[in-house]
């Protein structure tokens, strides 16, 4: 893990350094031309009002997609095509030889009544599963491991998977051990059905809110700006905006 941090490290921090910079340039560009046509304090609430309406829509195609919006011939947009959070996972909650108490009565009972083997159904979790129990033996051996030596999650062979159902929740089990020898090890996963859209939301209440924060301002200063237009007086004049 330590290793895989390491090389992403300067991957994020380049790309959060190419998103300030790009912000910038494309958004602080367009706000000195505002800023020379209208002041610096209502080129600045122009521009916002229109960053965050703009944000609005694109944030609302991420959550809902544009299937409501389809028209005759045109292909809609799907939602969740934005930032994405959480993807749906197996989540490890026991390891031990035979079967394992947890909050879930059915892992005591690996593997008799209520469980499974893969059938078509469940055919497409198989895979999702096995390399979930087998990241999750890599990372517990490579704990007990000195040296630089790395246990590859692809050293440990799992078998016998079967699948069960705790109310709404999806259950997986199966029987590991690693490939060079060893005692056998019964896991048992949860399905987590992640959170994908958190980030979508995230961004469009945001939106929502800069939106509602700036737009009242914007139309005291559009008001403002009428009346001297119109025949107010202007206020003094202290060289370029």
């Amino acid at each position: 893990m330590t290793g895989l941090l390491a090389t992403l490290a300067p991957t994020f921090g380049k790309g959060i350094l190419v998103t300030i910079c790009a912000f910038i340039l494309f958004v602080g560009s367009v706000y000195v031309i505002l800023a020379a046509i209208f002041g610096r304090k209502l080129g600045y609430f122009v521009l916002m009002a229109g960053f965050f309406g703009w944000m609005i829509v694109l944030s609302a195609l991420w959550v809902v997609g544009s299937g409501p919006l389809k028209v005759s011939g045109a292909s809609a947009t799907l939602p969740d095509l934005g930032p994405r959070g959480t993807e749906p996972y197996w989540r490890v909650i026991a390891a031990g030889p035979g079967p394992q108490k947890t909050s879930y009565s059915l892992t005591t009972e690996y593997p008799g009544p209520g469980w499974t083997l893969a059938n078509p159904a469940t055919e497409p979790s198989v895979a999702t599963l096995t390399s979930s129990i087998q990241d999750y033996l890599a990372a517990q051996a490579q704990q007990h491991v000195t040296g630089d030596t790395q246990i590859l999650p692809g050293s440990f062979v799992v078998q016998n998977v079967q699948f069960a159902s705790s109310g709404d929740t999806g259950l997986g089990a199966a029987t590991a051990y690693f490939a060079t020898g060893g005692p056998a090890i019964t896991v048992f996963a949860v399905f987590d059905q992640g959170n994908v859209p958190v980030f979508s939301w995230a961004f469009l209440l945001a939106s929502l809110v800069g939106f509602a924060i700036h737009v009242p301002f914007l139309d005291r200063l559009e008001k403002s700006r009428k009346e001297i237009l119109t025949g107010g007086a202007a206020p003094p004049w202290y060289g370029p905006a």
